[in-house]
């Protein structure tokens, strides 16, 4: 069985309405352990080490976030470049860092509707080329990148059905990975 680590970058998890949704529907699955950043560095004083070690202990890492200025958030984006370090998460000589071989999935919500995110709607690309420092960065480490989770009309336009329709299939992505 794979344990999986979601690591959670949302400011206010309790105040939102479409990632607490996701991280509900999987809290109940014995290989997921929820790991909300926010809540463990409300002062952004990253224990290095100890998330070194957290990642250590999973095959599959799961890192859930707003969008937030196409890009990641404040917390999420500085723990990237504490946590990711030469010779642990990623080296120069070709040789394995410790993250070689691990799984990772970001998973984000964005606030406008999918077409927002078309070369032809009001963003003029995809939210995978807005956040495509995410593949570099998981390429460098080494990391087997499973496809990007996308939910969109976060706060403009999901509907309740559609967030449950989104949270079901979320669950089935993260049960997957225990077979």
């Amino acid at each position: 069985m794979s344990e999986v680590l979601l690591v959670v970058g949302h400011p206010d998890l309790s105040q939102s309405k479409a990632n607490k949704a996701l991280v509900d529907a999987v809290r109940e699955l014995a290989h997921v352990t929820v790991h909300d950043l926010y809540a463990t560095y409300p002062d952004f004083q990253i224990d290095v080490a100890a998330e070194q070690a957290l990642r250590a202990e999973h095959d599959v890492i799961v890192f859930q976030h707003p969008v937030f200025w196409y890009n990641t958030t404040p917390l999420l984006k500085q723990w990237q470049d504490k946590v990711f370090t030469l010779g642990w998460a990623f080296t120069m000589d070709g040789s394995a860092s410790q993250l070689a071989g691990k799984k990772a999935v970001v998973a984000v919500t964005a606030g406008v509707p999918a077409e927002h995110y078309t070369p032809e709607g009001a963003n003029k690309t995809t939210l995978e080329t807005l956040l495509s420092n995410w593949h570099a960065t998981l390429r460098l480490c080494q990391f087997d990148i499973q496809p990007m989770v996308k939910l969109y009309g976060t706060a403009f336009g999901l509907s309740d059905q559609d967030l449950s329709t989104a949270a079901k299939q979320y669950n089935e992505l993260l049960a997957s990975f225990a077979a």
